[in-house]
This record gives structure tokens, C-alpha cells and sequence, in this order.
């Protein structure tokens, strides 16, 4: 009987870890995007979890086995995972804006592509940086932050024990409002610099009326702005490596906040 109990305890710390860890991965940019096939999404959970499942203790409490303290048991387990990982995830919608912003002010706004991850159509300056904050996001180890929040959740909000208090609609909209000035930020170098070029098109075709402003203002803007991301990206990786070291601290508040009963 006692053996019994032990396996029954062992089976639901799988189950637990794992509903929470694939809710995470779910929303994690990239690797819970449908261009991921599913069975290595599933591969991952399931390793992930059986990683964690050893250091988080699950004393069995007989009402879980009822249809619907177990329904929304596992519901607010899952919910937990995209909670952390859609907080990850707003990294690349911000990038993405700002991409959309340069897009237009650079002419580029009918230049536009199916994106296979959100299915919708992409500036393809905006999926050009997309790609590229990819890439940093796993060479700053950004991944390896959501690890530890995920790890740091298992400490904090007990089995089946996540609350969702109005507190945490507050922190999630002050992460999308960062997100949000991130995106800005990483889009005013170009907004400026073209701004400064429709000025001067205009003077000039003022002075100059026989001068034709649309033709020759396309391609000055679309060189001046491709120059100024040029010569940015340095600065707009530096400003996204700070955004992801900074979201360790996002992830934590939220999961503490989780954690409150």
C-alpha cells in the first residue's frame, strides 16, 4: 500500500511539472511556434519535466481525483506556463513593432509576407528584425531565464495552488506597456532620421518646383533609413540584450504574484 501511494505521489509530481512546463513552452517565442513541429515540442515537455519532477514534492490530497477540482487544477497549472511564457514572448512583439514602424516610414508598407508563425502578414523589415532578436535571445541565454522562473515556480506556488488576483492583470499590462516602449525606442532612430528627410524633400519642393519629390524621395529614404538600421544595430542589440537580462526580474515578480493565496 505504501509502495502504491509512493507512485501514485511520483505519477501526479510528473503530471503537475509537466502541464506547467508545456503551458510555458506553449507561449516561448520560437520554440512554441507552429514552424516547431509538435512531437519535438512534446519531446520537450517531457524531458523538461522529468528533469523537475524529482525536486517538487505533490502530497496527494484525495478531492484532486474529483472531475472538477481536477479540471481546473491542471487549467490553472497550464495557465501559469502561459502566463510565463507569453510574458517572454511580448520580447519579439515588440521588436516586431518596431519593425512595422520603420516599415512604413521607409515605404515598405506594401512590401509584406505571409509569417508561418503567426499566420498573418509581416512587414518584411519587421520579420527581418524578428529574425535577428531570435537569434540574440538564445545567445544572451534568455531561455535559460525562463528555466529559472519556471524552476523558481515550483518553489513559490504550490500543486494546484496558482491565485490569479486583479494585482496580476496589473503587472501583466505594465509588461506590455514595457514591451511597448522597448518597441519604440528601438524604431525612433529611423522615425527621426526620416522625418528630417521629409522635411528637406519638402523645402525642396518648395525651392524647386520642377523637381519630382515622389520619385526622387523613395529611394533617398529607403537608402538614408536601411543606413541608419545599419549603422543601429549594434545599439538595437545592446538595448535588447539589457530587455532580456531585465526580464529575469519581470518573471519572478509575476510568479510571486501567482504564488500570493
Amino acid at each position: 500500500m505504501l509502495r502504491f501511494e509512493l507512485a501514485l505521489s511520483e505519477l501526479w509530481s510528473f503530471v503537475f511539472v509537466l502541464v506547467r512546463t508545456a503551458g510555458i513552452l506553449l507561449a516561448l517565442p520560437i520554440i512554441g511556434t507552429q514552424t516547431v513541429p509538435v512531437r519535438i515540442r512534446v519531446m520537450i515537455a517531457v524531458a523538461l519535466a522529468l528533469v523537475f519532477a524529482p525536486i517538487v514534492a505533490v502530497p496527494v490530497e484525495p478531492r484532486w481525483f474529483q472531475p472538477a477540482s481536477l479540471t481546473v487544477g491542471l487549467s490553472a497549472e497550464l495557465l501559469i506556463g502561459l502566463v510565463l511564457g507569453l510574458a517572454t514572448r511580448l520580447l519579439l512583439a515588440a521588436v516586431e513593432l518596431a519593425g512595422s514602424i520603420m516599415g512604413l516610414q521607409l515605404g515598405f508598407g506594401v512590401a509584406v509576407q505571409l509569417d508561418p508563425v503567426s499566420q498573418v502578414e509581416t512587414p518584411v523589415l519587421g520579420s527581418f528584425l524578428v529574425i535577428l532578436a531570435s537569434l540574440l535571445y538564445f545567445v544572451v541565454d534568455g531561455h535559460h531565464l525562463v528555466l529559472l522562473a519556471l524552476g523558481a515556480s515550483f518553489r513559490l506556488i504550490p500543486p494546484f495552488g496558482g491565485t490569479f488576483h486583479p494585482p496580476l492583470l496589473t503587472d501583466t499590462v505594465a509588461v506590455l506597456q514595457e514591451m511597448f516602449v522597448l518597441g519604440m525606442k528601438l524604431a525612433i532612430p529611423v522615425v527621426v532620421v526620416t522625418f528630417l528627410v521629409y522635411v528637406l524633400l519638402g523645402i525642396l519642393g518648395r525651392v524647386m518646383p520642377q523637381m519630382n519629390v515622389l520619385f526622387t524621395g523613395f529611394p533617398l529614404t529607403i537608402g538614408i533609413g536601411l543606413t541608419v538600421i545599419g549603422f543601429g544595430l549594434p545599439l538595437f542589440a545592446l538595448l535588447f540584450q539589457q530587455t532580456v537580462l531585465g526580464l529575469e526580474e519581470v518573471l519572478v515578480g509575476l510568479v510571486e504574484e501567482m504564488g500570493r493565496g
